[in-house]
């Protein structure tokens, strides 16, 4: 019997490799009634590459600023500042702090940035070291009043007489 040459075949693709993720971490929680939260992204190796903010109930104003901090922050640890360099600039920084809920590890914060900041202290430092803030820190202290209100002004004892108006018809 004569052997058949098989036809020709295309040549076989290898099976398309999984596209690694970096590995993320996130966190969600309210800092003084403000909800946000924090996703901190991570290298093979586990340690952070990169952090971003997402403060939903926020102003544009407030989250482009946090924004633009968690960038400025990612670029600096991609170019090799250390964390600590990020935790001693930012934790107890002044803001609208309070009552920390959704995180068992930190219950009060100065400002959103404290709470991120130590958190990843925390989290990537192994830094127990960073205590609550005392509660008169927490709050936001109201401007002093140099001068006294306007109120009550004085209005005057007869209302102004009412002019009627005159309505011009249109012919």
């Amino acid at each position: 019997p004569l052997a058949l040459a098989a036809p020709p075949q295309a040549p076989r693709r290898a099976a398309p490799r999984p596209v690694a993720h970096a590995a993320a971490r996130t966190w969600r929680v309210t800092v003084g009634g403000a909800r946000v939260a924090l996703r901190a992204t991570e290298d093979d190796r586990g340690h952070l590459r990169g952090i971003s903010f997402s403060a939903p109930r926020e102003g544009a104003a407030a989250r482009a600023l946090l924004e633009a901090l968690a960038q400025a922050v990612s670029l600096g640890l991609t170019h090799g500042l250390p964390l600590t360099a990020f935790v001693e600039a930012y934790a107890y920084s002044p803001g609208a702090g309070g009552v920390v809920e959704g995180d068992a590890a930190i219950r009060r914060a100065t400002s959103v940035l404290d709470w991120a900041f130590r958190r990843l202290a925390l989290d990537y430092l192994g830094r127990g070291d960073l205590p609550d803030p005392a509660e008169e820190e927490t709050a936001i202290a109201a401007p002093a009043l140099t001068q006294p209100p306007l109120l009550p002004l004085d209005l005057p004892a007869q209302p102004a007489p009412r002019r009627g108006r005159s309505w011009r018809h249109a012919a």
